[in-house]
């Protein structure tokens, strides 16, 4: 017999600097389940608790955790689990199934693809991902460097990824490579992406091309559906 499932979105940035956007794009999305859902704000005290209680009275044995983001951080990979197995020690008849971010899905690659794919290519300008990032996950450059590899090969253009901060971040490589680029911001922050968009002008000038962002773009919703539907969600 199948267990109930349910979902809880996970969102890790402040609900005041979310991209409002991307917050319909939530909504739109959980109009097309098929099960209980809802929508946890991470930095929120006791609202993760709460949403798997909720859930749990709504008759949910599996609660599945879709990271509303492109990549993983320390609070993804690490924390949230820790934080979820300890509420359910308390609920012995739930069991959590954790996805992974959005940045691996189909979608998210053939958008890219699909916008590089517009812009001139006499000379290809190489592109410069930048995501946010937190300080001890390697998991978040795994996967950055996993999607750069398959758009570097589909595209034909040297990508690179980059962070906010240490060794691998855009500002470092900002400086290290003097050609033109082609910039493209994964971030959900709406007062963040604004900061480094002021950022990269500063350091770069008319040099920098920075290309519209995938929330505005609506590619997140399509990143959101590919995952719920390969886990029996819609």
């Amino acid at each position: 017999m199948e267990r109930k499932k349910s979902v809880v979105f996970l969102i890790t940035t402040d609900k005041k600097h979310l991209n409002q956007s991307l917050l319909q794009m939530i909504n739109e999305v959980a109009l097309q389940l098929t099960v209980p859902f809802e929508i946890c704000f991470l930095n929120e005290k006791n609202r993760l608790a709460e949403s798997i209680l909720d859930l749990a009275t709504k008759g949910s044995r599996e609660i599945i955790f879709l990271p509303v983001s492109l990549f993983s951080t320390a609070e993804i990979s690490q924390t949230l689990p820790e934080r979820v197995n300890a509420i359910l020690k308390k609920e012995p008849a739930l069991t959590a199934t954790f996805l992974q971010p959005l940045g691996s899905t189909r979608s998210i690659l053939h958008s890219l693809v699909d916008q590089l794919a517009q812009q001139p290519n006499l000379l290809p300008q190489p592109v410069l991902l930048i995501a946010a990032d937190t300080a001890n996950s390697a998991t978040f450059y795994e996967e950055g460097n996993t999607l750069t590899q398959k758009l570097t090969i589909i595209s034909g253009r040297k990508v690179y990824f980059a962070g906010l901060l240490g060794e691998s971040s855009y500002k470092k490589l900002l400086a290290q490579i003097k050609t033109p680029l082609l910039i493209q911001l994964l971030l959900t922050d709406d007062d963040l992406a604004a900061k480094v968009t002021a950022e990269i002008y500063s350091l770069r000038g008319k040099q920098a091309m920075i290309l519209p962002s995938l929330v505005e773009s609506y590619h997140l919703e399509k990143a959101m559906l590919e995952r719920l539907k390969n886990a029996g969600c819609i």
